[in-house]
């Protein structure tokens, strides 16, 4: 006689027909190339290049080449390395390892989902599986996190998270045995200092863990240990954990934030940053719950700035409407304690990203946490509902089409990022006024063209690099783009472009658009692709370095100095400044280093070769301070030509 299945073993099934479908429906982006910050983070990362048979230091070196000097990231670093070495600079198999990731967060998530479930209320084990999954699934599958997958670098907002996940069910299986026997601490430090640790490493999304927990010991076990007396070894937990890092943070922010006016770089200040971003918030909730297709994009950079309270008015209702759910969470967290945690999840999930660090305003990849917490909230309502039988099988049946039309508006957006030029043709046609979209397009249409003279993509990729100019707030890329696509076709350089280039060169202060616009034409000039009159490269870096004397402009600067113009003394002084204003850039170091290898300074060269060993971690740039100094001793007896390209 053969035994019906059991729950598990059918909670299983049902979980690996989930995870087909997740990738199903992600099949469809694997085939798209790098965009936007997988460049400067990937492709254009040299250090990040490594192979299998490279040495310890190279792989060292590796795991710290993230080109934010402030930010060490280095587990994500090293998953990428690890791609490269496998497979090249191949962006299938890196979205392909993104899917991977994703697919382990969808079965911690429904792990999370399934103890937060089976801790608070008394239903059987069936229900609990079947809402769990639902939850996992509609998180899983919800277009707004597609991001965190599909573009390449966001693995470390997936991968950060995967801590967070874990953690918090170490957490949760340390808080019952604690409650239960008395015991669980190994359990719950575990999850709570030690998923923290190692999610730091790979981005700092996951210095929220610990707030995470905080929510879940206030909503759902009131700070209670054993025989449910309150334990204030708890409340003493958080204390280093919350709190001396909290005060820290605003140590280090405050001076900034008392200075006033614009943030460098931004033309908002912090007032009227938090008040867009109350905005920002409402929106991301919106486009969780209901998916807008004309809206869910890579590029926001178009998105208002607010200036006061109603301008625009949707600034107040915002701000309103956010007081309510916090008031609506705080009133129901007893009556509907899951539905309360998810919205507070939800809120604290935006506080590094959405308040004083004068970050980007919008990028959807910032609510893969946030967005489970609105999940829970829909699974708290679905259990609700579900349980009244009169109601059950019409609510299973909404919830299945949710989850269906979830689901299609994902491997919809999945399809958009499968090939380049589509993927810049929806970017543009949802946001026309966004900088970045409109220059995407461009770029891909000049890609296409082959820098061919009788190329059909030809022409409309300089009417689309005219528009992209237009735009309000264009970086100086569009006017670079266009004079080496006219120089490498062998079109004839419109006078115009040196213009706006020297103009948004002087309109917007050093960044990496900028930084790369001058790199690439600098580049494209000493490759021979390009005719680059003196006369005009002068203006353009005078109206580069008008904001200040930007390091990496005086790099670039330096490199036309010596290869362009031929000019060494004049390289020499333009790099030995770049290197006094960013004392611990390392390839300074080791261009200087270069340089007077080849001019017979041997001295010079070992000092800047000394000052490199002592930059980075662990001997990263050792690898590079031994083949410098064989550099020196070839080099000391003859005074060849120096040339960086």
């Amino acid at each position: 006689m053969s035994h019906p299945p059991s729950p598990d073993r059918i909670t299983l099934c049902a979980l690996l027909g989930l995870l087909v479908c997740i990738a199903a429906v992600y099949a469809g982006g694997l085939a798209g190339g790098f965009v936007f910050d997988d460049y400067p983070n990937i492709v254009d990362n040299a250090a990040l290049h490594v192979g299998w048979n490279s040495d310890w230091h190279a792989w060292l070196a590796a795991a710290f080449s993230s080109p934010s000097q402030e930010l060490v990231r280095p587990l994500a670093m090293l998953s990428f390395a690890f791609n490269h070495a496998t497979f090249g600079l191949d962006p299938w198999w890196m979205k392909l390892t993104n899917v991977a990731v994703h697919l382990l967060n969808t079965c911690l998530a429904y792990a999370l989902a399934r103890r937060l479930f089976a801790v608070i209320y008394a239903i059987d084990t069936v229900r609990c599986n079947r809402i769990a999954l639902w939850v996992a699934a509609i998180w899983a599958l919800n277009p707004i996190n597609l991001m965190a997958i599909l573009f390449v670098v966001q693995r470390m907002e997936s991968l950060s998270h995967t801590f967070v996940f874990l953690g918090l069910c170490l957490y949760m299986d340390g808080r019952q045995h604690l409650i239960a026997q008395g015991k669980g601490w190994t359990r719950l430090l575990t999850g709570l200092v030690g998923c923290t640790a190692m999610g730091l490493t790979v981005k700092e999304s996951a210095a929220l863990l610990p707030l995470y927990a905080l929510c879940v010991e206030w909503i759902l076990f009131g700070f209670r240990g054993f025989d449910s007396r309150r334990d204030w070894r708890l409340w003493i937990m958080y204390l280093p954990g919350l709190v001396l890092p909290g005060l820290l943070g605003m140590a280090w922010l405050l001076p900034g934030l008392l200075r006033g006016g614009h943030y460098p770089g931004r033309d908002f200040g912090l007032v009227e940053r938090l008040m867009t971003e109350s905005r920002v918030v409402m929106d991301y909730l919106h486009w969780t719950l209901l998916p807008d297709m004309g809206q869910l994009s890579l590029y926001h950079d178009d998105y208002p700035v607010s200036r006061g309270l109603l301008s625009p008015p949707s600034t107040a209702v915002s701000l309103i409407a956010i007081t309510v759910l916090l008031l609506a969470a705080w009133r129901s967290r007893r009556r509907w304690p899951l539905a309360a945690l998810g919205m507070l999840w939800f809120f604290c999930a935006q506080l590094l990203t959405a308040t004083v660090i004068p970050l980007e305003l919008v990028y959807e990849h910032r609510n893969y946490f946030a967005s489970f917490g609105l999940c829970l909230v829909l699974g708290d309502v679905l259990r609700h509902v579900a349980g009244k039988d009169s109601m059950r099988r019409a609510v299973w049946l909404m919830a299945l089409l949710l989850l269906i039309l979830y689901g299609a508006f994902t491997a919809l957006r999945a399809r958009e990022w499968s090939n380049p030029l589509r993927f810049s043709m929806a970017e543009a046609t949802k946001h026309p006024t966004s900088p970045r979209a409109t220059f995407g397009l461009a770029r891909d249409l000049a890609v296409l063209s082959g820098y061919q003279i009788d190329s059909p993509y030809l022409a409309p990729a300089l009417a689309a690099l005219e528009r992209a100019m237009q735009v309000d707030g264009a970086t100086p890329l569009p006017a670079t783009t266009a004079i080496i696509l006219a120089n490498r076709s062998g079109s004839p350089v419109d006078v115009r472009w040196w213009n706006n280039l020297r103009e948004r060169l002087h309109t917007n202060p050093p960044g990496p658009q900028p930084r790369g616009a001058l790199g690439s034409l600098v580049d494209c000039g000493l490759q021979r692709h390009c005719s680059l009159p003196t006369q005009e490269m002068d203006a353009v870096f005078t109206a580069a370095l008008s904001h200040g004397r930007d390091p990496e402009i005086l790099n670039i600067q330096g490199n036309y100095a010596l290869n362009g113009l031929g000019n060494p003394t004049l390289a020499a002084q333009l790099w030995e400044e770049a290197a006094r204003l960013a004392p611990r850039v390392a390839e300074y170091q080791i261009t200087l280093a270069k340089l007077y290898a080849a001019s017979g300074q041997p001295e010079r060269a070992r000092a800047h070769i000394e000052h490199l060993r002592h930059l980075g971690r662990l001997g990263q740039n050792e690898e590079a301070a031994r083949a410098l100094e064989r550099l020196v001793e070839q080099k000391s007896a003859t005074h060849p030509q120096f040339d960086r390209r």
